[in-house]
């Protein structure tokens, strides 16, 4: 796959980034970690061993403190936030674009737009007075003269214009031109967002083809860009039209975060979390298990909020035959869950088996890709 500033990235795109960040963490993390002594950090076989993944969660969580030191983290009101990309739009987001007329005074003249109307009187010739609409290419029509440009002329620098056309065939034309009809497009744009119940706003869901529509302007490509991004194409756009307007884009529903679970189930790749997920459920949501799945070895790998990645083991056996639910294993935002299809005889081979052929087996990272992709099987204690 590919990456380029005018496409957004597929989900594709965000497991590579994820697993791309978390492998680069995991070897800085381990460089002086003697291999021999590698190990999960945590090896879940018993419903209470999920009290010592708290604990490794809680003396790896991000403080005020540590993010002083660290520099994949900031601190926002004494909070330890992670520096991490832009949220980029995706399709099932909804957003809301809050426009806002500009009525003030501007100290510059009012400059003619499409659609425009305007009159123009010649006092003593008024056989010749005429009304003129601006059309799209951006003239009127007006008699004795034929076409004259119109569009982003102020009326003055209208008046003068037709007072030296129409002075080729008339003595002293005196011509006055005044507005009949202006701001048009505010006119259209009022009346598409005032049925709205938030007044002056437009709800946009993101359509599965990574759109949205707008009044106006029509369908505009959202997903893949940040809010800043999508700020700035649209006010350009609206501003072909409408030279008095801004428009807020607000991100007022956003799409759910995703795990990622690979090897012996039935749907490999990204899985929404609509709300809090188990273990069990997540597998639940990729299909249940294949009868292949080796179940004592299953690994999930985790980052979120963690100042390095960890990896824990479980074996889903006494899960299974005893009933145990792990009910306090919760799934979190970015975990990627790998079940084998064989036991995980050593550690380097795990790592193999779920990044070099697991992953990389779904997705057919290109060169230039793959060359960022440095796979580095040392993992921390």
């Amino acid at each position: 796959m590919t990456f380029s500033s005018g496409e957004p990235c597929p989900w594709k795109g965000w497991v590579f980034i994820i697993v791309s960040g978390m492998l680069a963490l995991l070897s800085a993390a381990c460089s002086s970690t003697d291999k021999k002594e590698q190990k999960f950090d945590v090896i879940v076989q018993q419903p209470q061993d999920v009290q010592q993944l708290n604990k490794v969660e809680a003396m790896l969580t991000v403080t005020p403190e540590k993010a002083a030191l660290h520099p994949d983290y900031q601190v926002i009101q004494d909070i330890a936030v992670p520096y991490i990309p832009e949220y980029r739009i995706g399709a099932g987001d909804v957003l809301e674009v809050v426009y806002n007329i500009r009525y003030e005074s501007s100290p510059g003249e009012y400059r003619l737009e499409v659609q425009d109307k305007v009159s123009i009187t010649l006092p003593y010739y008024p056989q010749f007075n005429s009304t003129g609409l601006v059309r799209t290419d951006g003239k009127i029509t007006v008699p004795l003269v034929g076409d004259i440009q119109a569009e982003s002329k102020t009326p003055r620098e209208l008046t003068a214009i037709l007072n030296k056309e129409y002075g080729k065939y008339l003595e002293n034309p005196s011509i006055t031109v005044a507005l009949e009809e202006f701001n048009v497009k505010i006119d259209e744009l009022r009346k598409a967002i005032t049925t709205a119940a938030r007044g002056q706003s437009k709800i946009a869901p993101v359509a599965p083809d990574g759109r949205i529509a707008l009044p106006i302007i029509g369908n505009v490509q959202a997903e893949g860009y940040t809010l800043s991004q999508m700020d700035k194409m649209v006010n350009e756009k609206y501003s072909r039209y409408i030279r008095n307007l801004d428009a807020t884009m607000i991100l007022a529903e956003i799409h759910h975060p995703k795990f990622y679970i690979f090897g012996e189930v039935e749907r490999q790749g990204p899985h929404e979390m609509p709300s809090a997920m188990s273990l069990l459920d997540g597998i639940s949501a990729a299909g249940g298990l294949k009868k292949t799945a080796y179940i004592k070895e299953v690994v999930i790998f985790r980052s979120d909020g963690l100042e390095r990645p960890i990896a824990l083991k479980v074996d889903l056996q006494p899960a299974l035959e005893q009933g145990y639910t792990y009910a306090d294993l919760r799934l979190k935002p970015a975990d990627i869950v790998f079940v084998p299809k064989s036991k995980l005889d050593k550690f380097d081979d795990m790592v193999e088996k779920i990044f070099t052929k697991g992953i990389y087996g779904i997705i057919p990272f290109s060169t230039g890709a793959s060359a960022v992709y440095n796979i580095n099987p040392s993992i921390v204690k």
